[in-house]
């Protein structure tokens, strides 16, 4: 394998720290390596004291295939896996080694595998992930080509539709899905750019709509407006009832600062759960309140004691059990929620007084995503 400088530099340290120690005088470890139908040989990569000596194989050094008993080997081995071996030499009169040496060159020896192992299990990841980025690169690129072929068969069908308004403002709404596919292309050409990861937000993000840059100044309402739409078109295409907002209070309408963009996945999510999971003729909807907002549908009940299970990590309720899911949505929900200083809960009878708005809801399932509405706004 092709060893990287840091590795080479760990490797001497650990020779290093272990320096002149009862009698030791040379330290050398060798790596195992094979190609396909060769037998396997060992590669010098470091040695105490330094030497400036070319790196012999174990194979090409002809002093080493006389035994000595001022010499002993340590194999370098991860489970059943020799990885290499580590040669030690001594100046102990008749190879008389102590028992403490032995121990701590064992323990040495176990250090070094661990080393080996760690530097193997990152090269092959940082290969799966350059991987990655070429068949994204490459899925770009295929599906560009479609997505404008889309844009303009979908122009052609609004002039043919002529004065039809109601169809016309269908492929309209089909050409924004369409922008927003293109922003997430762009999103992918960019997982090969330096990543800028928002730590405070965590590592693991949904990506659903809108995906904003920090420069783009919008509203809490701006933010829902489009899964607002995408909702009420998929409660249409299935003959349901939807609710949405008629009236939406102050915190809703100034800009908000840019972390709190998230609150889109959020409810994208919890809208995308509902439809999923609920009953066909289910009514479901989103509500806003003077310190967050809610998202409902009048299914079938989720159990209680399963209120807290369905926000753990790969939990799947007994409604979902025979669909499709992976049971991580609501855990990262409610973990953004609670990282931009709110807080995601499905609402019981016993708590449901506590938001004065819904006191009178009668909805089967109510997902209520408390913000700090004071500290949204730039």
């Amino acid at each position: 394998m092709i060893l990287s400088k840091k590795f080479e530099e760990l490797i001497i340290k650990q020779l290093e720290s272990f320096g002149c120690s009862m009698g030791v005088t040379h330290l050398v470890m060798y790596l195992a390596s094979a190609k396909r139908g060769t037998k396997a040989n060992f590669e010098m990569i470091g040695q105490w004291p330094s030497i400036d000596r070319l790196l012999l194989s174990i194979e090409d050094d002809p002093s080493l295939k006389v035994s000595s008993p001022n010499r002993r080997w340590y194999p370098l081995q991860e489970n059943d896996i020799l990885l290499g071996v580590l040669r030690v030499e001594t100046d102990l009169k008749e190879g008389n080694w102590p028992v403490p040496l032995d121990s701590r060159l064992k323990a040495l020896s176990i250090s070094l595998a661990k080393c080996v192992s760690i530097e193997l299990e990152r090269q092959n990841k940082n290969k799966e992930i350059h991987y990655l980025k070429n068949q994204v690169n490459v899925i770009v690129h295929q599906l560009r080509n479609p997505l404008a072929a889309l844009r303009t068969y979908a122009k052609l069908l609004i002039k043919r539709l002529g004065s039809d308004n109601d169809s016309i403002e269908i492929v309209e709404r089909m050409l924004i899905e369409q922008k927003q596919i293109n922003q997430y292309m762009d999103t992918f050409e960019n997982l090969n750019e330096p990543p800028q990861l928002p730590l405070e937000l965590g590592e693991e993000r949904l990506l659903l709509p809108p995906n904003l840059d920090n420069k783009t100044a919008i509203t809490v309402q701006g933010l829902l407006r489009p899964i607002l739409e995408r909702g009420e078109a998929n409660a249409k295409l299935e003959n349901r009832a939807w609710t949405e907002p008629s009236i939406w209070p102050e915190w809703t309408l100034l800009p908000v600062k840019a972390k709190y963009v998230v609150i889109a996945e959020i409810v994208a999510n919890l809208l995308e759960n509902a439809f999923k999971y609920a009953q066909k003729d289910a009514e479901i909807g989103i509500g806003i309140t003077s310190k967050g907002l809610y998202v409902f549908d009048n299914g079938k009940k989720i159990l209680k004691n399963e209120n807290e299970k369905i926000f753990q990590k790969g939990f799947r309720g007994s409604a979902s059990m025979k669909k499709d899911g992976t049971g991580v949505g609501l855990f990262l929900a409610r973990k953004l929620a609670r990282q931009i200083g709110g807080d995601l809960k499905l609402l019981e009878k016993a708590t449901i007084k506590d938001v004065k708005e819904l006191k009178n809801l009668k909805k089967k399932n109510i997902f209520y995503l408390e913000l700090p509405t004071k500290e949204l706004h730039t």
